[in-house]
């Protein structure tokens, strides 16, 4: 008997055929579908307006233990980065924002670094960290505020100087106009945060509570003393 005539190479024939023919529709279906991936246009990011603010980049001191804080820092203005936050001596009294010191010395005293100043006539300190260690840049700026934040308009800056604050305003106008905030909630991906400002309040200043989107004020309401 011819094998090539036997039933088993007619169904080995068939089965040849429906291979090649699944081969090739899945070739086919493959590059019609990179072909249509190719084609198609993602779907664009929303574009996301950012203040002018988040662009500012202060410029760092590179102070980083007793040492280098002595020979940088002695008489080399510096402006408090978040008022109401850090005290100075004596009396514990504490900086305003954006207050302006000129360090006429560093010093160590016991296992802390302290910036000697001129107060009001006085001679006073702060504490700036540790011999090894010194945080600068985690307190003042090394750059005069309103160069760094110089598209702000004059009328802005009387407002942060008045403690003036108002829906519309950046994180930092507000920041600098009341001092250091305590965050109270946010959203998942941090881009609603609600702010109270209190810490202002032994200076005169109204506390109030700041809902923030994308870092600018969408309402400023007054907070209440519990009292009321």
């Amino acid at each position: 008997m011819n094998w090539l005539e036997s039933e088993w190479f007619e169904r080995l024939r068939l089965l040849v055929k429906i291979t090649l023919a699944a081969a090739l529709l899945y070739v086919g279906y493959t590059f019609y579908v990179r072909y249509r991936l190719a084609t198609v246009k993602p779907p664009e990011a929303p574009v996301v307006d950012l203040h002018d603010d988040l662009y500012v980049h202060p410029r760092k001191s590179y102070v980083s233990d007793f040492e280098s804080a002595k020979r940088r820092l002695t008489g080399t203005p510096l402006w408090v980065k978040e008022g109401y936050r850090w005290t100075y001596e004596p009396g514990g009294r504490l900086f305003a924002p954006l207050e302006k010191i000129v360090p006429v010395d560093v010093v160590r005293r016991g296992g802390s670094v302290y910036l000697a100043f001129e107060k009001n006539g006085k001679q006073a300190r702060v504490a700036v960290g540790a011999p090894e260690r010194v945080y600068v840049d985690e307190m003042f700026f090394i750059e005069d505020p309103r160069e760094l934040y110089d598209h702000w308009t004059e009328e802005m800056w009387a407002k942060v100087e008045n403690h003036e604050v108002e829906a519309g305003m950046s994180e930092f106008q507000i920041a600098f106009a009341l001092g250091v905030g305590q965050l109270m909630r946010q959203s998942a991906n941090a881009a609603t945060r609600i702010v109270d400002y209190t810490a202002c309040l032994p200076a005169g200043c109204a506390p109030v509570r700041v809902t923030y989107k994308r870092n600018v004020a969408q309402s400023v309401e007054p907070i209440r003393p519990p009292d009321e």
